[in-house]
Formats: structure tokens, C-alpha cells, sequence
């Protein structure tokens, strides 16, 4: 759940702040990092540990979130970086993420996480291949 509280308060409330005033492609990466993140939580989610692929998905996520955590860390050329010296005011946009963050927390513990809600997939039809277990 933290996870996607996470994305989601970035997405409706940083990173339209960053735009036009941090390296596009910077961003353009933390939209898909966030998706393929999205993805893999609801996967997990779905699943149960005894499910083939489950702890590597585990894996993957967990991979996934360091790569985007040190991007978005990084010193001076990070995302957060990258806003502060644009001049963006990180301790208000700080506090209205603090408040969406309990708001989204509270309403997702009562009515459980929401499917995912993709900003730069474009809605591909994925089709289930033949399983991996299957082909050997």
C-alpha cells in the first residue's frame, strides 16, 4: 500500500510540479518506473508465495524501487535535486503530499488498493502466453 500511496501523490502532486523545470526525459523515466512498479504490485498482490514467479517478482519490484529511489536522490542532478534548484517550494508541495498521503492511506485501508492506473503505458491488450513451465 505504501508503495502505491507513493507513486500516486507523486504523480498528482510533484511531478506536475517538476514539469517544464526538470530534465524531461528524467521524468518521462520516473512516469514508466512508476508503471512498471504499478504493475508488479498488483501481480503481487494478486498472487500468494507459492506462485511461480512470485519471489521474482518480489525481486524485480524491489529492484525497481532502489534504481528509482537513487534517481530521484540523486545529489545535484537528481529529481529532487533538480527541483530545488528550479526554485519549486519542496516544503509546501512536502506538506500537500503529507495530506494526500493520509487521505489515500485511510481510503485504500477500507476499501483495499485500487487496479493499477498506468500515465505512460499505452493500454497494450496483454495476452498470456504459454506458461514458462510449460515449454521445458
Amino acid at each position: 500500500m505504501e508503495l502505491t500511496v507513493h507513486a500516486i501523490i507523486e504523480e498528482e502532486i510533484f511531478y506536475p510540479a517538476c514539469k517544464d523545470k526538470v530534465e524531461e526525459d528524467l521524468l518521462d523515466e520516473s512516469y514508466v518506473e512508476h508503471d512498471g512498479a504499478k504493475v508488479l504490485i498488483a501481480e503481487i498482490e494478486a498472487g500468494n508465495p507459492e506462485d511461480d514467479f512470485y519471489d521474482a517478482k518480489v525481486t524485480v519490484l524491489s529492484e525497481m524501487i532502489e534504481h528509482h529511489v537513487k534517481e530521484e536522490e540523486k545529489r545535484s542532478e537528481g529529481l529532487f535535486a533538480q527541483a530545488r534548484a528550479a526554485g519549486l517550494d519542496v516544503d509546501e508541495l512536502g506538506a500537500r503530499m503529507q495530506a494526500r498521503k493520509h487521505e489515500l492511506t485511510a481510503q485504500f485501508k477500507a476499501s483495499g488498493l485500487p487496479s493499477p492506473e498506468t500515465r505512460s503505458f499505452m493500454g497494450h491488450d496483454l495476452k498470456q502466453g504459454v506458461p514458462v513451465s510449460a515449454l521445458a
